[in-house]
């Protein structure tokens, strides 16, 4: 599990203490301000645990979600337009305007992290507005999965994100298009 510098010190105390566990192999030192307390593999926790303004979006949340079968190539987070980049070569970072970078955000624990995610409407939303940005055949392969989980789809919760979007004559007419 990961922790911050602040849980491990509500955890031992003090530094001395911090430093004693270290070198007992209690806990190991991952980056400044981050520690582990088992096997260290770097992953998508140690994101949410050092930027509370990460969201996962696009192919890393239709993975979450169950509505495609391909593997992202790399970690796509949504951040607010004004957020320090990610300089990490396996995250890929959307900026987005802060008024809708929060709609439709749903927390999840995985590894032991809260991570926060996309719900399932605002990822199809996601799909309808990125829709140039994928592959013609992933993205229809994805518009095919969401439309086999109409049946859980929320198509009030939809509409109201739907508004927030200057895309929202577009999301529509996908939505009964393609999902209805």
């Amino acid at each position: 599990m990961f922790y911050t510098y602040k849980e491990i010190i509500e955890r031992y105390k003090n530094d001395y203490q911090v430093k004693k566990a270290l070198e007992r192999n209690e806990i190991k030192k991952i980056k400044p301000g981050l520690y582990s307390d088992g096997d260290v593999l770097f992953d998508l926790p140690e994101l949410f645990l050092k930027r509370d303004d990460t969201v996962l979006t696009l192919q890393s949340a239709f993975q979450f979600h169950g509505v495609t079968d391909y593997i992202p190539e790399y970690t796509y987070v949504a951040t607010p337009r004004n957020a320090y980049p990610i300089n990490l070569p396996e995250v890929k970072q959307i900026f987005m305007s802060k008024k809708y970078h929060l709609v439709g955000v749903e927390s999840k624990i995985i590894d032991k992290v809260q991570v926060r995610v996309y719900d399932l409407e605002r990822s199809l939303i996601e799909l309808i507005r990125y829709e140039k940005k994928l592959s013609f055949e992933e993205y229809h392969h994805t518009i095919r999965k969401f439309r086999e989980k109409k049946d859980i789809l929320n198509f009030n919760k939809l509409m109201t994100y739907a508004k927030h979007f200057r895309s929202y004559m577009k999301i529509i007419r996908v939505v009964q298009n393609s999902i209805m």
